[in-house]
């Protein structure tokens, strides 16, 4: 199903609009005739945004006394604003998890015109699966990281509020594509030759192309959708690192070494970054919940079930989406 019509002269809110994820779904929000509302927190970088296109409200969800202007006139509502790094446990909750609580309650109270609302999760709130098999959504949740944990609490809030609000849960997987910087970090090891390798080599994971995943939430929005309901949205694949590497090589034309780095080195490094990153009021760039992360065997999903319920088909596999990622980070001259 890839019928937007629902979309046209329409208008739609989405929490952390000039994120990765957030940007890219206003850019096609617009491009399908809906009138757009971002919330920015204060200190947000805009830069993918146009401005003169998207009505900005600088709100922070965190905290109880927000308002959002014209809530009242949203027919959809997109939540990707969250956390990924944070400096402790309770800011990743304060974020991912009563930001959502604070904001349902008021679309409860204030946005009764509302059609459909996605609540963008992550496959952290499930948490890893064994190597060789998927978690879909029968698999208890089990999250091992901080940033899981919360993630999987704001899925609970948002459930909680399906009585009264039309909400769908997505869990995506790692999500790539032009303007995200991390995987930008991995691509920019494979541009000079480096394929990198933490403790044992075949660690899977799932991944989806960031347009697959906006065109997931622009579908799963439509008022036919089932609601109350969580879905796992993947490219239908799993994948390895060291073939992702292989692949990005390929389309860039490099010869591959292999990097390899033994997990137990992982911690000292970890901590080292925490004791530098606590003269400063940003989050480490890495630290030991990413080394909980890394350490995993397998971060993989099956999409079945949305696939199914929403007659969903990714358009791009790996091939074609890291092509398309890397001719933007070239074109960016990113490197």
């Amino acid at each position: 199903m890839n019928d937007l019509s629902h979309l046209s002269d329409a208008t739609a809110l989405v929490t952390g609009a000039n994120g990765f994820i957030g940007s890219h779904l206003v850019d096609q929000l617009l491009a399908s005739g809906c009138a757009v509302h971002g919330l920015v927190r204060q200190s947000s970088d805009l830069k993918w945004l146009d401005a003169s296109q998207v009505y900005l409200h600088k709100v922070d969800l965190a905290r109880p006394d927000f308002e959002i202007p014209v809530l009242e006139e949203m027919d959809y509502i997109f939540h990707c604003e969250g956390l990924t790094k944070a400096k402790s446990r309770s800011i990743y909750f304060a974020v991912n998890a009563t930001g959502c609580s604070n904001l349902y309650e008021q679309c409860r109270k204030r946005a009764g015109q509302v059609k459909g609302i996605v609540h963008l999760s992550s496959l952290a709130a499930t948490g890893p699966s064994p190597q060789g098999s998927l978690v879909d959504e029968t698999t208890p949740c089990r999250p091992v990281t901080f940033y899981g944990q919360s993630k999987l609490a704001g899925e609970e809030v948002a459930l909680r509020f399906s009585d009264s609000l039309p909400v769908t849960v997505l869990r995506p997987p790692v999500v790539y594509g032009p303007r995200e910087e991390n995987f930008f970090t991995f691509i920019k090891l494979v541009h000079k030759g480096w394929g990198l390798q933490i403790g044992k080599a075949g660690k899977e994971l799932s991944l989806i192309y960031v347009s697959d995943l906006v065109q997931a939430m622009l579908t799963a929005s439509h008022p036919s959708q089932q609601r109350g309901c969580s879905y796992f949205v993947t490219d239908g694949r799993v994948h390895v690192w060291e073939h992702v590497a292989k692949e990005g090589a390929r389309i860039m034309n490099v010869r591959l070494k292999t990097l390899k780095i033994p997990e137990g080195v992982l911690h000292p490094i970890a901590l080292l970054f925490e004791a530098w990153a606590s003269f400063s009021s940003q989050p480490a760039l890495f630290d030991r919940q990413r080394m909980i992360d890394i350490q995993q065997s397998s971060w993989s999903a099956s999409s079945e079930k949305f696939f199914a319920a929403v007659e969903f088909e990714p358009q791009y596999d790996l091939s074609r989406g890291l092509a398309q990622t890397i001719q933007w980070y070239q074109q960016q001259k990113w490197f």
